[in-house]
């Protein structure tokens, strides 16, 4: 009986030991799970978290280019850098953006899910101050301008716990070729008639008109002035370069005296020339031996190249606003369009009446004919490839010849048209 009952008790203390044994397994596996779970619950968070960031940053990144696309470095023209940074970031425990201010703070915006229950943060600035001598510099310059430079783009979670910041390197691709723009006030193919009252002032080069046929300003009251020969443009400011005046500067043709030295006329070389409007054409340099003299591109990729920046115009004409490259299809009657700061690239592919008191800033290139009345001022240059001579000016006009293009010496604004990402610099990490 006493063995029996100890043989009991032993077999009950083996149970008791094999279920806690069990209990302690069943725990440790709650334990084991419950700890793999709460870490991946937060590998998901913080991966949903660093999502955010990125998404944040990518939309940073997104409004920089279109924004640098539009305006360079420097919307205002004020030659000071927009947006530079870093600024004040946002934390964990101080999760929001300081308001956006130009010129002293990077642009800062939140993006807000639609159900209104999850914000998160985006930052983007600019920095043109590149090491052309680092090698590991992703986006060097000679020197820093407003049409070259890095784009910083920042990202953080709706709880400012992660942050992902991308880079960017961005630029310009000039559509003169060589990066130099016209070297004359007026290029024509064929012959130039002015008929009227007007003035040509070139502080630049010593040539006003570049002509493939004749001259008319002999026998009208043109007259015609560059710099003298005892200056130097540095020795002009920029306003008094640029001035409609006829400060400082030596006449050189007129009616009494006849064509001076800044007057070619009757040039085989340049009325030999191609030129072609035929569609079929557009993309031949052989048929457009005149327009391959000043563009980077045939006219048909300078006509993609507005079309990409939304400034082709077949059926309307711009609004006085644009700037940078704009081809506009068909004949034209111009206005007063650009300024100092935002020149325009104007390709008119049709004839151009240029009419009334206006100010053109920037190079206008025309197909057709062009007839002007009024009392227009245009500050930059006029190309015609048209083959007869039938360009007149029966208006009291002044053309101040500036030389648009990066090869003038002068640190040309950014033309809308011309902004491009440099591939190979993006860096998200």
């Amino acid at each position: 009986m006493n063995a029996k009952s100890s043989l009991q008790k032993q077999r009950g203390a083996a149970s008791l030991l094999t279920a806690l044994v069990l209990l302690i397994c069943i725990t440790l596996i709650a334990l084991l799970t419950a700890k793999t779970v709460l870490v991946e619950t937060q590998i998901t968070a913080d991966n949903y978290r660093t999502s955010q960031a990125f998404s944040a940053a990518s939309a940073a990144m997104d409004r920089g280019v279109a924004y640098f696309m539009e305006n360079g470095f420097d919307a205002d023209g004020n030659n000071v850098l927009d947006y530079p940074g870093p600024g004040a970031e946002p934390s964990a425990g101080a999760c929001a953006l300081q308001a956006n201010s130009i010129n002293n703070n990077p642009f800062n915006f939140s993006n807000t899910n639609p159900t209104g229950t999850q914000t998160t943060f985006s930052q983007f600035y600019f920095d043109n101050t590149r090491n052309p001598a680092d090698p590991n510099d992703i986006c060097p310059a000679e020197t820093p301008n407003m049409k070259r430079g890095i784009i910083v783009a920042r990202g953080w979670s709706d709880d400012c716990t992660a942050v992902r910041t991308i880079t960017q390197c961005v630029g310009t691709v000039g559509y003169f070729k060589n990066g130099v723009a016209p070297e004359q006030a007026w290029v024509s193919k064929a012959g130039v008639g002015v008929n009227g009252t007007g003035t040509i002032i070139n502080r630049y080069t010593n040539t006003n008109v570049w002509a493939g046929g004749d001259y008319g300003g002999s026998s009208a009251a043109y007259d015609t002035y560059i710099r003298p020969a005892d200056k130097q443009i540095a020795d002009y400011t920029t306003a008094e370069l640029d001035s409609a005046t006829t400060a400082n500067t030596q006449k050189v043709s007129d009616r009494n005296s006849g064509i001076g030295l800044d007057v070619i006329t009757s040039d085989a070389f340049l009325s030999s020339k191609t030129s072609s409007t035929d569609n079929a054409n557009l993309n031949s340099t052989a048929q457009n031996q005149f327009f391959d003299m000043y563009f980077s591109e045939t006219k048909q990729g300078i006509k993609e190249m507005a079309e990409k920046s939304g400034q082709l115009y077949t059926t309307t004409t711009p609004p006085n606003t644009v700037s940078g490259l704009v081809w506009v299809e068909g004949d034209y009657s111009l206005p007063s369009l650009g300024s100092s700061t935002k020149p325009v690239t104007l390709i008119v592919n049709g004839d151009l009446t240029i009419n009334g008191n206006i100010d053109f800033f920037g190079i206008v290139y025309v197909t057709g004919d062009i007839k002007g009345t009024g009392t227009p001022v245009i500050t930059g240059s006029i190309i015609a490839e048209k083959t007869a001579a039938t360009h007149s000016m029966s208006a009291t006009s002044t053309l101040v010849f500036k030389p648009w293009g990066d090869g003038s010496g002068d640190d040309t604004p950014f033309q809308k048209g011309t902004g491009t990402v440099i591939a190979g610099t993006w860096k998200d990490w």
